[in-house]
């Protein structure tokens, strides 16, 4: 597999940390010349900073459209990655507009009883909408465009748990996580799409769907992955995210040789099932990015 791709990025759209512009300076560092911004259930990367198709094209770079879909599978949340898709498909759209603006009601008065239940303000609605981030780098070669307004499209529960991390309340991520479920519960639902109307949803914009990190679902939510690929690649599902960097993300994942294992058996169920296999490194920030890429040219 070419180790000079990374086609799953996040940026400020969503839950990074980054504009696509220091994303793609940062690819460049490290000699990606193929990457996708897949933000959740958001296309704002492609929209809101110019033509980035022109400014990964001035840099050597292919910028291919993607997305990280939420869907549901047998009750649970499983992330459905879109490529190639048109950007302006009126039924993908009209799902993201719904599903973004939920997510911002839902944080939104979650936000008001974070704030109520410490006595104080922890966390600024405006700040949320508005991420603070360093402004372009002033050596770079790409065409200048103006600020956007807003760059966040997608309001999530990271936003929220960062925030109070932060601020010293919560000392790791899933406590804080554990705490916001339980206390800031509110009457606003985000539906997940069933994972079959994402493969759908995708396929009809001219896309192709992608299960996302399946290492998690095999590992710790010990779904099976060959039933879960006997009942979706008939209807539509075209690829797995095979390279991925498992290691550290979880009790299942303590070292390099249980990450090499996962990718192994999904090498061999990608082959089984005749599906493309990507890799992405899931970066929110460049350092992320840049890790990967040179971790894996060096193990790979």
């Amino acid at each position: 597999m070419d180790k000079n791709v990374d086609l799953h990025l996040h940026t400020l759209v969503s839950d990074g940390n980054a504009t696509p512009e220091q994303m793609f300076l940062a690819a460049k560092e490290v000699s990606v010349g193929r990457l996708s911004f897949c933000d959740h259930d958001a296309l704002g990367a492609y929209r809101h900073f110019g033509d980035v198709f022109v400014q990964a094209k001035e840099l050597g770079i292919e910028l291919l459209p993607g997305i990280e879909l939420d869907s549901d599978y047998q009750g649970r949340e499983v992330h459905l990655l879109g490529y190639g898709f048109n950007l302006d498909d009126a039924a993908l759209n009209k799902h993201l507009n719904l599903t973004q603006r939920l997510r911002k009601e839902k944080v939104t008065l979650q936000l008001a009883i974070i704030n109520r239940f410490f006595g104080r303000q922890v966390i600024n609605l405006e700040q949320v909408l508005f991420p603070s981030h360093s402004s372009p780098i002033a050596s770079s070669p790409l065409p200048r465009t103006s600020e956007p307004t807003s760059v966040r499209d997608t309001l999530m529960k990271p936003h929220l748990v960062h925030a109070m991390l932060e601020q010293g309340l919560f000392s790791e991520y899933r406590a804080a996580a554990h705490w916001l479920a339980q206390i800031a519960q509110v009457p606003v639902v985000v539906p997940k799409l069933p994972l079959a109307d994402a493969i759908a949803l995708v396929r009809r914009a001219g896309g192709e769907a992608v299960l996302a990190h399946p290492g998690f679902l095999v590992r710790e939510m010990g779904i099976s992955l060959e039933s879960l690929l006997d009942e979706f690649v008939p209807l539509g599902l075209t690829g797995l995210e095979v390279e991925y960097p498992y290691m550290g993300t979880s009790s299942f994942f303590p070292n390099f040789e249980s990450e090499r294992v996962m990718i192994r058996e999904l090498h061999a169920a990608a082959g089984h099932f005749k599906l493309k296999t990507t890799r992405g490194s899931d970066a929110h920030d460049v350092e992320a990015l840049k890790k990967f890429a040179t971790c894996s040219k060096v193990d790979g």
